[in-house]
């Protein structure tokens, strides 16, 4: 009796832990659409394999340059990569690390690919931190909210697909989580 009782107690705990543990990660998800700091772009976050996160260039307030072409990802290291647009673009590759998720955050602005790690900071609010060697950081607050609807014209990721009876307040569907690679 006593035997059953003390193994009953471990697989409580053992079960308790398991279920906190899947409790954690679904209260912690950081999968979906995310203002950036200045409002200036939307990044969808996806789930891209087992435990793994990427997240995609899904809108822009200003997707065109002055002469109305997608603006391209020019500052790019990879000189084959600079013709690409930015819409769409891959940005975070991350894999769980304790609280946070840890990785590589990529920076069109100036083409470069930083350490980082992305922590939530609540249901709705995010935090993406990119460091050169852990040392100089720099980083931004991100809020959750609707992914941003064709109505915006032409911001929307190029990739999205638009039903024939689509109205303005619904939501397009996207490619981006299928054509996202995982970190290695």
């Amino acid at each position: 009796m006593m035997c059953r009782a003390t193994t009953l107690a471990a697989l409580a705990i053992l079960g308790g832990a398991t279920l906190g543990t899947s409790r954690a990660w679904a209260a912690d998800d950081p999968a979906g659409y995310w203002a950036t700091e200045k409002n200036e772009s939307q990044i969808h976050i996806t789930h891209c394999g087992t435990d793994k996160l990427c997240g995609s260039v899904f809108w822009m307030k200003t997707p065109s340059d002055a002469k109305g072409n997608l603006k391209l990802d020019k500052e790019n290291e990879d000189e084959s990569k600079r013709k690409r647009p930015l819409l769409g673009i891959q940005l975070i590759n991350m894999k769980p690390d304790d609280e946070n998720w840890k990785g590589t955050v990529y920076n069109p602005t100036n083409g470069k690919t930083y350490d980082a790690t992305l922590k939530m900071l609540g249901k709705n609010q995010v935090e993406l931190k990119g460091c050169v060697a852990y040392i100089l950081c720099g980083g931004q607050k991100w809020v959750r909210e609707e992914p941003k609807t064709v109505g915006a014209a032409d911001a929307v990721h190029p990739a999205v697909t638009t039903p024939p009876a689509h109205k303005a307040g619904t939501v397009p569907t996207s490619p981006a989580s299928e054509t996202a690679t995982p970190p290695e």
